[in-house]
């Protein structure tokens, strides 16, 4: 099976994964609130409290977690749309249709981290803002390349996609951190056995 694939099909994996377990947390959390006594503060041991500079914003923690689902699921959406064209299960007009929407989807989560920019954040969070719309934009040059090659058919728009790929690709990899599940997805080269 090719890297790529493996590589595609291990973060659908991982994103149903996490989304199946924090699914499972909330009911869990949910039942536990409603059979959990209450316990005076008095009693429970007072819980140290980090500065906000460690803690970071709980709704900017939110957005970058949520971007990079987001992100990751995009990048699969193109890739899975890409196969699915390849192997003529979906026309040329299916895939610009679902490019159309990936594209709108893009540019409203742009505009909301733009808005996002205009607060006070600090230089990480901004850096962080900004290499995250360097990814949607990525996402966007890969889903405007694929409807064109879908159009048109032609050998040198099929370059220019996979070469859109590879920079959103590349993208993606500065957004996250270097030991993600990615890195560790591609199956281990083993050394040939001599005979």
């Amino acid at each position: 099976m090719p890297p790529l694939l493996v590589r595609r099909v291990s973060w659908l994996v991982v994103l149903c994964g996490a989304v199946s377990v924090g699914s499972l947390a909330g009911t869990v959390r949910a039942d536990d609130s409603e059979t959990r006594r209450r316990v005076s503060a008095e009693v429970e041991a007072p819980i140290p409290a980090e500065s906000q500079e460690e803690a970071g914003s709980p709704a900017l923690q939110a957005v970058g977690a949520l971007g990079i689902g987001q992100i990751q699921s995009t990048l699969g959406l193109i890739g899975v749309t890409a196969d699915a064209f390849a192997k003529e299960v979906y026309d040329a007009k299916k895939v610009e249709g679902l490019m159309a929407s990936t594209i709108v989807s893009l540019d409203n989560s742009k505009k909301q981290l733009r808005k996002l920019q205009d607060t006070k954040l600090n230089d990480d969070d901004a850096d962080f803002i900004d290499r995250m719309i360097g990814a949607y934009n990525a996402l966007e040059r890969e889903a405007k390349a694929l409807a064109v090659f879908a159009r048109s058919r032609k050998s040198t728009d099929a370059a220019a996609f996979a070469k859109a790929r590879k920079a959103a690709i590349e993208k993606i990899d500065q957004l996250t951190p270097s030991d993600d599940v990615t890195a560790v997805a591609d199956p281990p080269v083993e050394p040939p056995v001599e005979p």
